[in-house]
This record gives C-alpha cells, sequence and structure tokens, in this order.
C-alpha cells in the first residue's frame, strides 16, 4: 500500500492545481468586465471577486483590479493565489517524486517557474491563458502518462473536490435577484459552462436552467452533482484496493457517507427547494468538501495506529 504521507501529497496536488485552474478562469472572466465595462463600480465589482475566494473585509486600498492581480495571481505567499497554489502543488509533487511520472513532474515544475512575479491589467488575459493552458497540460498528463492506481485516484478526488467547492463559492457569490442574461452569461462563463450550456439547452440562457445545469447536470464535468458521483466513485474503488469490507448499506468508510448524503441532497430535491435558502445550501456544499478531506486523513493519511 501506499506510504500515507505519499497519499497526502499526491491529493494537495489535486486540489492545488485545480485551485490556480479555476482561480484563473475565474478572473479571466470577472476582471476582463471590470476594465471593458466603464459603468461597472470598480470597487463593488472588486469586492465582489473577493468574496468568491474567501477574502474578508477587503480594505479600501485593495479594491483595484491592480490589487487583485497582485493577490490572486502573482502572490506566492498566498496559497489561493494561481502562483500560490501552483508552489505549494510543486511542493507536493516533490515529495511525492515516485508515484508522479517525469512528464507530470517537469510539466508541473515548468508551470510553477513560468508563473509572471507580476502582472498588468493590460496583459492580464495572457498570464490568464498561460495558467489555464498549463493546467491543462498538466491534468492531460496526469490522465495519460498514469496508471489508475491509488496515486492516481487521490490526485483525482483531490481536484474533484476542488471543484465542487469552487462551483459552490462562485454561486453562493451569484445574485439570484439578477436574472438578466448578461449576469447569467457572466455566472457559466465564469464557471467554464457558457457553450456546454448552449448546447445542452439549444437557446436562450435562463438563470434558474443555468444554476440547474451547474449543480446538477449529470453529464457536464464541472458540475456539483457530477463531480460528487465521481468523488463516490473512486472512494469505492480505493476502499476495494485497501481491502475494506462493506456494510449492509454498501458503504465501508465514513466519506462515502458525506458523499452519499450531499449528493441525495442535490439531485433528490426540486431547484426550487435548493435555491429557497440558496446561501446556506452552498455553504453546506462547502462544508461537504471539508468533511470529506477530514474523512480521508483520518481514513488514510494520518490513520490512527
Amino acid at each position: 500500500m501506499m506510504l500515507s504521507r505519499i497519499a497526502d501529497s499526491v491529493f494537495w496536488i489535486g486540489r492545488y492545481v485545480e485551485r490556480a485552474d479555476q482561480t484563473a478562469r475565474i478572473l479571466d472572466v470577472m476582471l476582463q468586465s471590470i476594465t471593458e465595462d466603464a459603468s461597472q463600480d470598480e470597487h463593488l465589482a472588486c469586492s465582489g471577486v473577493y468574496e468568491i475566494f474567501g477574502v474578508a473585509e477587503p480594505v479600501e486600498a485593495d479594491l483595484r483590479v491592480q490589487r487583485v492581480l497582485d493577490l490572486l495571481v502573482t502572490d506566492r505567499q498566498n496559497p489561493s493565489s494561481v502562483a500560490g497554489a501552483l508552489q505549494i502543488a510543486r511542493e507536493n509533487a516533490r515529495g511525492a517524486r515516485e508515484v508522479l511520472t517525469t512528464e507530470v513532474w517537469e510539466s508541473l515544475n515548468s508551470t510553477t517557474l513560468g508563473m509572471p512575479r507580476g502582472v498588468r491589467p493590460s496583459r492580464m488575459h495572457g498570464a490568464f491563458q498561460f495558467a489555464k493552458d498549463r493546467c491543462a497540460v498538466v491534468n492531460g498528463l496526469v490522465d495519460a502518462s498514469m496508471t489508475r492506481d491509488e496515486a492516481w485516484l487521490f490526485l483525482r478526488i483531490g481536484q474533484l473536490l476542488e471543484r465542487v467547492d469552487m462551483i459552490a463559492r462562485i454561486l453562493q457569490a451569484h445574485d439570484l435577484e439578477d436574472s438578466s442574461d448578461g449576469a447569467t452569461v457572466m455566472l457559466l462563463r465564469s464557471c467554464s459552462a457558457h457553450e456546454a450550456y448552449i448546447r445542452s439547452y439549444r437557446g436562450r440562457v435562463r438563470a434558474a436552467q443555468a444554476i440547474e445545469f451547474l449543480l446538477l447536470d449529470s453529464i457536464f464535468p464541472r458540475s456539483a452533482a457530477h463531480c460528487l458521483l465521481e468523488i463516490d466513485e473512486a472512494l469505492e474503488t480505493l476502499a476495494k484496493l485497501h481491502g475494506s469490507s462493506f456494510d449492509r448499506m454498501g458503504t465501508s468508510e465514513p466519506g462515502r457517507r458525506i458523499v452519499g448524503r450531499a449528493t441525495a441532497s442535490l439531485r433528490f430535491r426540486s431547484l426550487e427547494d435548493i435555491v429557497a435558502d440558496f446561501d446556506e445550501e452552498m455553504e453546506q456544499l462547502q462544508r461537504v468538501t471539508g468533511a470529506i478531506t477530514r474523512s480521508l486523513g483520518s481514513t488514510y493519511f494520518h490513520p490512527a495506529n
């Protein structure tokens, strides 16, 4: 079996590479909108960006696009920034070198070192495109060159958990009362879901359908429901690899129970019921990702002796 230390490192590689990718995608859409639309209140719009990433009570001086770039793109000491997330992923990869292919390690290494130390608003799209493209290469090499063993499963679970957490944060920050086409398209683009949504619904964007798509679509790889189902499958495979015995409910460790409850809560309730207390629902979804992470820690990463 894999050493718990290595399993932990590989899991966090998945989470932090996904965090860098998702952060770049969100900022590319939102900051571009702020700089291109002179009618937007820059301070208010930047405050909305910080809300997604959990930056509490930003000071007045931080409510500028340049400051957002400094804090959430190039600050290598901030684990929520693009460069910071990649830096931590690289540090974890160094500790898990034996289970990663050379291609994955070299790609992650060059991606981290290639991130710019400073970005100006006029050139930010290029920096975001670099981060998105390079994260796609890393993820592609993970899928193309790694066997589907424990290392791949832990990395995949980390990636999917981060994706669920990010989608919940974006939706929580979204103004449900603004059902305009512009706001709905912005929401979909921030989640890299606009084109997929159009192909699925083949018509005008509608706010309720967009939220339903992001939460419940079974075949869109970034929807919350799809990611939770994939996490459950990966946890089941891990349990079998570790020889865990299944109880009469079909689960053998608390992580699958948490995932099962969260999946059922999304899939077997009406959208109206979910949006009735939407802020709390999205907060709960974020708590679910934390609970699954802690469950993995107690089961695989830091098991009791």
